[in-house]
């Protein structure tokens, strides 16, 4: 019963933390037409950040949850004005300056912190429940901060000013720009929520799991899966198809061994791809 617990803990929490990454992935790619590669990169350095903070500079996890983020998402700012903007419209461009962001961030915090097994301390201790119905504060933490936060970007998307601006410019950026909506700053909006959104799914990574410079690089990988599965453009496809891939990835290794169900979870991709290859939610 208690590892059934643990289980559904886990799959709620990768869930999260991959809807959180696949919104973040996909506003950019609407909005900007830009394929990002640095996203596991910087979902990666938000982790760090966020850990540096706490035990280097003494600084309250609540205090430096926020801090992290905000920093984050002023990286994005800089991102789309100086490294995006540049060159958009321009897939192969915009994809080695991703490249580049990837591999400077990388070896960054590889040469600064090395490949030791470190983790964001807990923000709450203990557990909760009644035995065997208990999970570790710290995961329901998690959860529920993701699910706050998935509510208020969904809000956000559908009910306020800019994101009819956004859904407008994702649907079709000439007649949005018609109507006197500015491009480049729902551009820079959009990059700064993406990036924002990657360093909070960074920071939970972080407390749950071990921090690693290369943790990013696997997590775009699902990410990726996750944004093609649930169609190109489709913004509550990734909320079911990511419940469905932290089911698969959280759910596997209790059959088989972690790196079987890696190849397993694959192979599940590639023949749904192969029947449908335009997502489950998406269009030709």
């Amino acid at each position: 019963m208690e590892l059934a617990i643990q289980t559904v803990t886990n799959i709620l929490i990768l869930s999260s933390i991959y809807v959180l990454m696949g919104l973040g992935f996909a506003l950019i790619l609407n909005l900007l037409g830009v394929f990002n590669l640095a996203h596991g990169a910087i979902f990666m350095t938000a982790g760090y950040i966020c850990y540096l903070f706490i035990t280097h500079l003494g600084i309250n996890h609540w205090i430096a949850f926020p801090l992290t983020v905000i920093l984050i998402a002023a990286f994005g700012v800089f991102l789309e004005r100086f490294c995006f903007r540049p060159f958009l419209g321009d897939f192969n461009r915009t994809t080695m300056v991703c490249v580049a962001i990837t591999i400077i961030l990388t070896t960054s915090m590889n040469l600064w912190l090395g490949t030791q097994s470190i983790a964001i301390p807990p923000f709450i201790q203990g557990i909760v429940g009644i035995v065997p119905f208990t999970t570790q504060w710290d995961r329901l933490l998690t959860f529920g901060s993701s699910a706050v936060i998935l509510i208020l970007v969904t809000l956000f998307v559908n009910r306020t000013k800019w994101g009819a601006q956004m859904q407008a410019v994702s649907q079709n950026p000439e007649g949005a720009a018609l109507q006197g909506i500015n491009l480049h700053r729902v551009a820079a909006v959009a990059c700064t929520a993406g990036c924002a959104l990657a360093a909070i799914a960074g920071v939970f990574a972080g407390a749950i799991f071990n921090l690693s410079p290369f943790m990013g690089d696997l997590t775009l990988v699902k990410v990726l899966i996750l944004v093609v599965l649930s169609g190109v453009g489709s913004f509550s496809g990734i909320f079911i198809m990511g419940l469905i891939m932290g089911t698969v990835y959280a759910g596997l290794p209790m059959f088989i061994s972690g790196a079987a169900s890696e190849s397993v979870a694959t192979v599940i991709v590639i023949v749904i791809l192969l029947i449908r290859p335009q997502g489950f939610f998406g269009h030709e």
